[in-house]
């Protein structure tokens, strides 16, 4: 059949569809180049016979994994046939830039490079990082994403020496059980699949890279796959006007350059049985002449069995009579060359059809850059390839992705974490993964899994149902996991994740839970920020791509809101690559030269963390890897800010507390003639007079075990013990008897060391002494114990001991559960960061136990220090304070008491409100770092400590470690003062 026979009833279903203004020329083809393209493309036409003009429109697939045999079939073809381009498929990305490279270097017509990745290289190369699969995308509702994503794509491709990319995938899934197409399919909406189609080819064509858009007419209702036998779409006119070919119609449109057509037998369109491939009522008729297509016409693969015609022979000449330029990995190019040969012998091809076509090649060619041979270099590719970009993007991809099919009474995001219970069950796979421990990032979380012989037991559920909420997982649509859910049903609020492809959704309908979370597949990033997506780091919008039966319609989804911290790349909140680089060096620099055993660095920015990462050992003895997520540290200092002014924050706007009244109105052993006009006020901006600290070791030891000096600035017959710089202390000093013991007991409950308890006689011992300690004069001067006096008027305005108020009213509403005073009540002595071998009076190294010997002899618990926690907890209160107060959907604090709090400066220093703030005035011997924003606060920490935030940027830098460990004699940290180092480095990374 030809174009000029139409039947009636091809008539009518293209004047179904609206006729193009006129043929469509594809953008990538600049009329302002049109002179120099057409220059070069004769001067390449006139090097070819007609042979190689044939074999310009060859693509054969190559495979790299045995390079040298994949180099000679390439030789071969072009020496041979004059091949115009190749596809390469498999093996890892160093193979596929050497046999491009090698393929370039021996053709003396530049070879069209085309790579079958519809998402991306990962689909043929096995060390590429993948991308999210198109169904998974195809709920996003952003097309400055989509055309994100394929800039990115584009990137990649020419990294690799890939000028064409058969992608994206036109087919409308409107078939659940569609053999071949299902999850590389945009889903069943025909504006959507045209809408996110369209502006992934805009951003790849942007990059320099020809969009191919597949598989035309459309593929998306077949009940057979095409690499097998030949497919029937038999849908009427209308269907195919409104649903299949709608997204193709777009794309010609809407001008991009490539379009593959696909092997199936469409009635409605050509009722011959003929290929679509090999029919030219529908390539030459529909595509070229109705839609006004004038881009370059692929064939799919050629050796596919639904392209071989009934009874055999070769399909090429067919194609090229359809309207084919580009013939895709043919069974036999040696065949279909003496094919076409004798059809332009016979008179069925013509010779001029043949130079049309080759002409067509080499113009896109020439548009595609391929004049000037460019070349892949193999060095470095897979680090380029996946290296910052990748990764940003396909986390950007994976967070939009994420759908909520359910949400009653607005459980998710999950809320009060305070008072509720959580479960998280992981249905067929480890109770252990990428998705738990996020969700631990979080909330406390008990973790369970039905994976194993036993699966659920009896013992297990009853556990996993006392909790109030429960978090089901599911991981597959197996018999196994359907039975696990089923046991879930009776959960108080059960939320079910399916990390699932969408369809396999269906086999477990009804869904019976509060709230439904849909990933579309199962990878660490999509484990990631479901979790994400659970506790409010990420803001939820995508809908149903696809009809899933019995459970929701195509369309379906439930807004969600950002409540809390997010996790994303450096890159997606305005940082360069140098953040990442310059931040690493740092910290490893520190680790090697014994600065501090290890440490974890931590930047938010914009409600996200950016960068979490731990390095080294959590002691000198490398017994231990500090985990970036779950080590504590002693915080020394910086719990001042973490700790106790939260608490006083909190009670001042609970107007249990007056910071401008004097301290004495609450305590009343500062009701002395000196002290008790002395104002709260004054004693956060360290302007109270009080002296810098106590000599707490003093205070605790029996004057009646030793002569001579407590401690002495040099080594003498008795101060032999070196317990800092120019420090000794002596060493037939005893602890005192009265107020300290070896075991606990009624009156010694707290354990400060292995060996060593203290109690409430021991801290109210240190306590008279503060109060009666001799002031000085009301200048600056930065004091423990105005910390210390702060705690206490706190406790005794609440009423409540400091380490369960400021638990109850800021850790447990963040959900910060790492976060505590006496960590050894709570977690391992392995989840703790050693700090410094105390050779004096506590005899031991210390793991768990404050190191601060005020907070130490205290009980643990003191104003200036004490407090133990990871960078994930700091950074929950650090963003709750740029939020105003508000965190996780609740108010903490009022917005009035935290601006004062951050805000308020003093008049003579540049201390804030209990905050460090950057020294302005002297920018060198500042504790932050030249570049810092004079709006910043925070602390430094004596153990290697520091927070510090920038409201000016919404930026987070946390910085962990015990530089102490084994000891505070360490020259090394001092040389390299790395904390202002890593935060000039963070600020200097910053995009301005």
């Amino acid at each position: 059949m030809t174009f000029r026979n139409l039947a009636g009833w091809l008539l009518a279903v293209l004047l179904l569809l609206p006729a193009a203004a006129g043929a469509v020329r594809p953008a990538m083809l600049a009329p302002s180049q049109e002179k120099a393209r057409e220059a070069w493309v004769d001067s390449v036409m006139l090097i070819l016979d007609l042979r190689h003009r044939i074999g310009q429109l060859f693509i054969p697939m190559l495979d790299p994994r045995s390079l040298p045999a994949a180099k000679n079939v390439v030789k071969t073809d072009i020496d041979r046939y004059g091949i115009g381009g190749i596809l390469i498929s498999g093996g890892t990305t160093a193979q596929h830039a050497a046999l491009i490279d090698y393929a370039q270097s021996v053709s003396p017509v530049p070879l069209l490079v085309t790579l079958d990745g519809e998402w991306g290289p990962a689909m043929r190369l096995k060390d590429a990082e993948r991308f999210p699969y198109n169904m998974t995308l195809g709920g996003i509702d952003n097309d400055t994403l989509l055309y994100d994503y394929g800039r990115e794509v584009a990137r990649q491709c020419r990294l690799l020496g890939v000028q064409a990319v058969f992608a994206p995938v036109l087919d409308v899934n409107s078939r659940p059980d569609n053999p071949v197409i299902g999850r590389r399919s945009f889903g069943e909406n025909p504006e959507r699949v045209s809408r996110l189609g369209s502006a992934y080819s805009r951003g790849l064509e942007a990059g320099g890279v020809l969009s191919v858009a597949k598989h035309f007419p459309g593929h998306g209702d077949t009940g057979t796959d095409s690499h097998k036998a030949l497919p029937v779409v038999d849908h009427s006119a209308e269907t195919l006007r409104d649903v299949d070919l709608r997204p193709f119609a777009d794309y010609v449109a809407n001008g991009f350059g490539g379009v593959m057509v696909g092997h199936l037998n469409v009635p409605a369109l050509d009722n011959s049985g003929t290929a679509s491939s090999m029919s030219q009522p529908i390539t030459e008729g529909l595509l070229r002449n109705r839609l006004g297509f004038e881009g370059l016409v692929f064939t799919d693969g050629l050796a596919m069995k639904g392209a071989i015609p009934p009874g055999g022979g070769d399909n090429c000449v067919g194609a090229l009579l359809a309207g084919a330029d580009m013939l895709v990995e043919p069974a036999s190019i040696r065949t279909a060359m003496a094919a076409i040969l004798e059809a332009v012998k016979t008179g069925r091809l013509s010779e001029s059809l043949i130079d049309n076509r080759c002409r067509t090649v080499l113009r896109w060619k020439y548009a595609l850059g391929l004049s000037k041979r460019p070349s892949p270099s193999p060095a470095g590719l897979k680090e380029k390839m996946n290296g910052p970009e990748s990764e940003n993007m396909r986390r950007r991809l994976t967070a939009a992705s994420i759908i909520c099919l359910d949400n009653a009474d607005g459980l998710l995001p999950l809320h009060r974490l305070d008072t509720t219970s959580i479960a998280v069950v992981n249905i067929g796979a480890p109770a252990h993964n990428t998705f738990s421990q996020f969700c631990a990032r979080y909330a406390k979380v008990d973790v369970y899994s039905s994976a194993g012989e036993s699966g659920i037991t009896a013992a297990t559920l009853g556990k996993i149902l006392s909790h109030d909420v429960v978090i089901a997982a599911v991981y597959d649509d197996n018999a196994a996991c359907r039975a696990a859910l089923s046991k879930l049903k009776g959960a108080t609020n059960l939320i079910e994740v399916f990390l699932t492809g969408h369809y396999k959704v269906a086999r477990f309908a009804p869904l019976d839970s509060r709230s439904v979370i849909l990933c579309g597949e199962n990878t660490r990033l999509s484990q990631e920020y479901a979790a994400q997506a659970l506790f409010g780091g990420i803001r939820v919008n995508a809908t149903l791509p696809v009809t899933i039966k019995g459970v929701a319609p195509v369309g379906t989804g439930i807004g969600l809101v950002k409540t809390r911290l997010g996790y994303t790349t450096p890159e997606d909140r305005g940082f360069t690559p140098a953040l990442a680089k310059a931040t690493d060096s740092l910290m490893r620099l520190g680790v090697r030269t014994g600065a501090f055993p290890g440490g974890v660095l931590l930047v938010a920015k914009d409600g996200d963390i950016v960068l979490e990462k731990a390095y080294g050992y959590t002691d000198s003895g490398h017994t231990r890897r500090v985990s970036a997520d779950s080590t504590l540290y002693d915080l020394a200092s910086v719990s001042k800010i973490a700790g106790t002014l939260p608490g006083v924050m909190k009670a001042a706007d609970e107007k249990l507390l007056d910071i401008s009244a004097p301290a004495s109105r609450y305590i009343p052993g500062l009701r002395q003639p000196d002290k008790k006009d002395i104002t709260l006020r004054r004693m956060l901006f360290h302007e109270s007079g009080f002296p810098a600290g106590i000599v707490s070791a003093a205070v605790v030891t029996d004057t009646a075990s030793y002569t001579g000096r407590l401690v002495s600035a040099r080594p003498t017959r008795d101060n032999t013990i070196k317990i800092a710089r120019r420090a000794y202390a002596n060493r037939t000093a005893r602890l005192r008897s009265d107020i300290t013991s070896h075991a606990a007991s009624p009156s010694t409950p707290w354990q400060i060391a292995p060996s060593l308890w203290v109690g409430p006689a021991t801290r109210d011992t240190l306590m008279n002494r503060i109060y009666n300690v001799k002031l000085r004069d009301n200048s600056y001067r930065y004091s423990d114990l105005n910390f210390a006096l702060l705690m206490d008027a706190e406790q005794r305005a609440t009423g409540v001991p400091h380490e369960q108020w400021v638990d109850r009213e800021i850790f447990a509403p963040l959900g910060a559960w790492r976060t505590t005073y006496r960590p050894l009540q709570r977690f391992k002595p392995s989840e703790i960061a050693a700090t410094e071998h105390d050779r004096w009076l506590r005899k031991a190294t210390l793991r768990g136990y404050v190191h601060d010997e005020l907070a130490s002899y205290s009980g643990g618990v003191q104003g200036n220090a004490g407090l133990f926690s990871t960078a994930g907890d700091l950074a929950k209160l650090a963003q709750m304070w740029l939020n105003g107060g508000t965190y996780g959907g609740e108010r903490l604090i009022s917005a009035p008491t935290v601006s004062e709090f951050i805000t308020a400066r003093s008049d003579i220093s540049r201390r804030g409100l209990g905050f460090d703030a950057p020294d302005t005035k002297n920018p060198d011997s500042s504790p932050t770092a030249p570049e810092a924003h004079p709006s910043t606060i925070g602390h430094l920490g004596f153990t290697g400590t520091c927070m510090w935030i920038d409201p000016s940027r919404n930026l987070i830098f946390i910085f962990l470690a015990n530089r102490i460990n084994p000891s505070r004699d360490n020259s090394a940290w001092t040389d390299l003062d790395i904390r202002p180092a890593l935060f000039s480095a963070i600020l200097s990374s910053l995009r301005h």
